[in-house]
Order: structure tokens, then C-alpha cells, then sequence
């Protein structure tokens, strides 16, 4: 594939493609802006009549006939007038053009073929030679300009490559993405589910997504063990002088969830952590003897978000989120933040995602100095702290500005997934602004008080959306030590249910915690192995007649492959080990 930039031009072509072609097949319908995106294109239209996605092949055919005579594409300067008056009858263009004519913007328009769109530009030369492969994709109601004030339009996606070969692999990888779909396995295999009474964007989750969970916690809380990092527990809200002191009242403005009790007090639902973990450091006299202090905790914060803009466990009301934060000294910052980069990598290497990352060195975006709390050589020293670290764990950070969080720089970890998708998961954060703004101290060995410095980490970050990266990563065919079910006994008829209740027992003396199940329908073998690989189990353990006798199990493995006979003894060992060891392989 060609560069970004060359391919963003090609898509930007494409949808002005796709709007001459609507206008050929409904004149009377009202283009209004069509961008290139990541993944492909889209254009907002008001239709006169409503279309379906049915409509979408005769508008490819349509897009199919204009592209052969759209050999190149020109442009010319136009004023604000002359614009108007190619767009007569369109108030969308109309408040575009004054807009832009009010900023002293010069106003282009960018013909192919027959159609004119008012455009900045960003397009190929030769359409017809550089369109190789494109399609249409889907159809989705958008505001204009995204304000829910204004009239609801109609959006079309689309796609385009410079090859129908590039293409075909692009729409080969999303049908998978469909199959992977966490919304679509999450309902297979039971793990959350959502209710209109209880509200859009806050997921229920059942056992089996609970036991997921907590085995996440479990698995944070023990690597973070290791570097004597101590649990804390936090209410869901506070007071809002609380977020106004953080800084952060004023950036989730708009997000808030206000709660106002009998007695005329305001509180907010918590949209995030640090706040409160600042008034347990500050709740009694610290020394620099007490330093380094390592808090974690995982729970739930909330956020506002757009109904428009909510969407299975990736974008939620309700977030469950890992949250730890080290107040410590300057001369700790260099060993703490290294401690927090080696759980990043002990956890996500248990997960089969460690080496297949990158990592960003978030700071701030100097042409926006206000968007940052804090003092600017705070910021300088912090930013040459992380570089420093990047350096000697070797990770290679690349510098992005504009990415950092309103109160620090930060370290981001960006992981990709077995679809290719890049995902921002684990962050480290160093934070000088928050603990002057709270007024933390400590006092230092020669007595005199001296502030603290934050660092924030987040190892997994939210867990609902971490959820469904993993069911996506994995398909529902998560490792061992995190599948709900974790062994299935599969009888094979009725004369061997007692037996099977016997290994069981046998199984769950061996290994207490073990996750295991019975099937006891009365099915088919070849229906109950069906079953139990449909849900992804990992391991399913036959007992007939044979293994009766011999007093053992027959061991078969999601994948297909059969272990063969053992005995509850030595399964029970094989699974110890693969669950303690925190296992990718069966």
C-alpha cells in the first residue's frame, strides 16, 4: 500500500465520487460534507426520501460508470457569491461557505467528470487510473455537524485502495472483525448483557464475565504485589469541590453526573480516581520515611457520555477502571516508574501481547499552553524523566505531542491485536501539578516539608473496554487461567453420570479453585462436544465405559487434539501448572 497521506487522498476522491453518484440517481438530495477517515471515506446527505442499505449496490454501479470518465480532477478559486450560487438550493454549503468566507478562508471547488464540490482539496490526479478497488459498506443516521440540535442526515461509508486486491484483503479482515465482534461473543458465551431499565451504556455483567474480571484483578493484584503496591478502597462520588481543586470538574464539564441529597448538597459521581486517592495520602503526617506510597484499586467510575456515541463494553457510562498511583520523592520517580513498566510487561506477557507493541512518549502540545495544569519546568522535568526511563528499559518511545494528560507527560503503551488493530491500554504518568494543588507534603530529613510527586498508572485501564478487546483478540477462546469454564466432563450416557460426579469431586480436591462443569443433557456425545466447543471451552473430559473402568478421563482440548487417556491425578497436575503459570498454551 501507498503512504497515509496518498491514501487518505485517494478516499477523499472517493467520496466525491460516491456523492456525484447519489446526485445521479436523486438530484433532489442535498450533499453536505465528505471527509476520508481511517478506514475508508463517508458522506452526510439529506435525502429527499429515506434509502436503505439495499440502495448501496445501485450506488456502486452508479460510482462504477462516473469513475471511467473521471480521468483528472481540477480545481479553481471561488468567492463567497459565486459558491452560493453553485450551490443554490444547499443551506448546508451556504453555512459552510459563509463560515469559512468569515475566517478569510480562500473558497475552492474541485471538479471531476460533471460534479463540482465545494472542497480544500486532498485528491488524487487521475481517478480513474489511481481508484483501484472500492466499496460501500453501511448507512447510519448523523447530526449535522455532529450537534443533536440539528437535522438528523444520512451517512454513507465506504472504502477505497489504490488495488482490488488491497481491497479484498481489507473486507476479508472485517468480515473476521464481524465474527470477533465482542457484542456477538459476549451474548454467545453469556458474559454481560444490557437492559433498557437500567440504562444505556451501563453493562450487567454475569458470572461468567465476572469471573473474567476477577481474574484480571487477581492477576494485577498479585504481580503488583511483588513491588509491595497496597490495595485502597474509594465511594463512588464525592463532593465537587473535590473535582474542582483536581482540575478536573473543569474538563468533564459536560460528563458530569451531579447528585443533589435532601439536605441541598452537591456531589458528582466520580469520573475519575486520583482525586480521592489524594485525601488518603493526606489523611495523617508523612515522612520521607513513609515514601515511596503505592496505592491500587479497581473500580467504578462514571461518565456522561452521548447516547449517540455509546456502544457495547467500548464505550460505556459505567467504568470499571485499574487504577494505582505512587506518591513518592523526586530522586523515586526513576525506580517507581520502572517498577510500573515491568508489571506492564509481567501482565501483558501473560496475555501473549508483550513485543507486539510500541510505545508513545505523550507531551504536551506546545501551541496550547493552556490546556495543561501545572508549572512549565515541572513539565520539562517530567517529560526528560520518561525519556530518560524509555531509554534505559529500551523502549524505544516515540515522541507525540498534544497526547499527554492535562496534568503530566506520559508513557503509552499501544498494542496490537491478532485482527492488526492498534489498541492505547497501559499508561505510566508522571504528575508534579496535582499534589501542589492539593497541598500533599512530607517532611524531609532535615525537617523542613516538601510536596510529593504523583505517578499515575493504569495497567489494563477500563475494564469493560478491555473486555472486549480481549474477545476480540482471542475470539471467546480465552487462555486457561481466564475462561469461566475451564474444564467440561462430558458423560456419555447416564450409566457413567455417577462416575462422572465422582471425578469431579476427585478434580476439585485436587485443584480447589478449578472452573468446571457437567453436562448432563440428554445429547448425543458428538452434540455435547459441540456444545462444549462452541463455548470455547478448553478442556472437555469424555467418560465412557473404558475410562470408567480404568478409573480415568479422556482428555480432548478445544483445538481438536486428544491427550488420550489420564488419570484425574495427572490431568489435574497438567492443569495446575498451565493455570499457575499463567499459560497461552493448553
Amino acid at each position: 500500500m501507498k503512504n497515509n497521506e496518498y491514501l487518505l487522498h485517494l478516499r477523499h476522491t472517493s467520496a466525491h465520487l460516491l456523492a456525484a453518484a447519489v446526485l445521479e440517481l436523486w438530484p433532489e438530495t442535498k450533499q453536505t460534507i465528505g471527509p476520508a477517515i481511517d478506514t475508508g471515506f463517508y458522506y452526510d446527505f439529506e435525502f429527499a426520501k429515506p434509502i436503505t442499505e439495499e440502495d448501496l449496490p445501485k450506488i456502486e454501479a452508479k460510482m462504477a460508470e462516473l469513475l471511467n470518465g473521471w480521468f483528472t480532477i481540477t480545481h479553481r478559486e471561488v468567492s463567497p457569491e459565486e459558491a452560493k450560487q453553485l450551490f443554490s438550493n444547499n443551506q448546508y454549503k451556504h453555512e459552510l461557505i459563509d463560515e469559512f468566507a468569515s475566517e478569510g478562508q480562500t473558497l475552492t471547488v474541485y471538479t471531476s467528470g460533471s460534479y463540482t464540490d465545494l472542497c480544500r482539496g486532498g485528491h488524487v490526479e487521475h481517478p480513474a487510473k489511481e481508484i483501484g478497488g472500492f466499496k460501500l459498506l453501511s448507512i447510519a443516521g448523523a447530526y449535522w455537524r455532529g450537534d443533536e440540535k440539528n437535522k438528523m442526515l444520512t451517512r454513507i461509508y465506504g472504502t477505497a485502495f489504490p488495488t482490488k486486491n488491497e481491497l479484498e484483503k481489507y473486507l476479508a479482515e472485517l468480515e473476521e472483525a464481524k465474527k470477533r465482534d465482542h457484542r456477538k461473543i459476549g451474548k454467545e458465551l453469556d458474559l454481560f448483557a444490557f437492559s433498557d431499565l437500567v440504562g444505556a451504556g451501563l453493562p450487567l455483567f454475569t458470572p461468567n464475565g465476572t469471573i473474567i474480571r476477577m481474574e484480571l484483578q487477581n492477576a494485577l493484584f498479585e504481580i503488583s504485589r511483588k513491588y509491595s503496591v497496597l490495595p485502597v478502597t474509594i465511594p463512588h462520588l464525592a463532593k465537587i469541590k473535590l473535582y474542582e481543586t483536581s482540575g478536573h470538574a473543569q474538563k468533564f464539564a459536560g460528563e458530569l453526573f451531579r447528585v443533589i441529597s435532601h439536605y441541598d448538597e452537591e456531589f458528582v459521581m466520580k469520573p475519575v480516581n486520583c482525586p480521592h486517592h489524594t485525601q488518603i495520602y493526606a489523611s495523617q503526617p508523612r515522612s520521607y520515611r513513609d515514601l515511596p506510597l503505592r496505592y491500587m484499586e479497581s473500580t467504578m467510575q462514571y461518565r456522561d457520555e452521548k447516547p449517540g456515541e455509546i456502544g457495547g463494553l467500548t464505550r460505556v457510562r459505567s467504568i470499571t477502571c485499574d487504577d494505582g498511583h505512587t506518591f513518592c520523592t523526586v530522586d523515586q520517580i526513576k525506580e517507581e516508574a520502572q517498577n510500573i513498566c515491568r508489571i506492564i510487561e509481567e501482565f501483558y506477557t501473560g496475555l501473549g501481547l508483550f513485543g507486539n507493541h510500541w510505545v508513545s512518549l505523550s507531551v504536551r502540545d506546545p501551541q496550547k499552553p493552556d490546556a495543561y495544569i501545572g508549572e512549565p519546568a515541572d513539565w520539562e522535568r517530567a517529560e526528560m524523566m520518561l525519556q530518560l526511563i524509555s531509554d534505559q528499559l529500551g523502549l524505544n518511545a516515540i515522541r507525540q505531542e498534544g497526547e499527554a494528560a492535562i496534568y503530566g507527560p506520559k508513557l503509552d503503551y499501544m498494542f496490537k491485536d491478532s485482527l492488526g488493530k492498534e489498541r492505547q491500554l497501559a499508561t505510566v504518568q508522571i504528575d508534579f501539578a496535582m499534589p501542589k494543588r492539593f497541598g500533599l507534603t512530607y517532611i524531609d530529613q532535615q525537617g523542613s516539608e516538601q510536596t510529593p510527586v504523583m505517578l499515575h498508572r493504569a495497567i489494563l485501564g477500563s475494564y469493560e473496554r478491555f473486555l472486549a478487546i480481549l474477545i476480540e483478540h482471542f475470539a471467546g477462546a480465552f487462555p486457561l487461567w481466564l475462561h469461566p469454564t475451564q474444564v467440561a466432563l462430558i458423560p456419555i450416557s447416564e450409566n457413567q453420570l455417577e462416575y462422572a460426579r465422582a471425578i469431579e469431586q476427585k478434580i476439585r480436591e485436587l485443584m480447589p479453585t478449578v472452573r468446571l462443569s457437567i453436562d448432563t443433557s440428554n445429547e448425543t456425545l458428538q452434540k455435547k462436544i459441540r456444545n462444549a466447543q462452541m463455548l470455547k471451552t478448553p478442556y472437555m473430559l469424555v467418560i465412557g465405559g473404558k475410562e470408567q473402568q480404568n478409573n480415568t478421563v479422556n482428555v480432548r482440548l478445544r483445538t481438536g487434539e486428544s491427550l488420550g487417556e489420564l488419570t484425574p491425578e495427572e490431568f489435574a497436575k497438567r492443569i495446575v501448572e498451565k493455570t499457575n503459570q499463567r499459560s497461552l498454551d493448553l
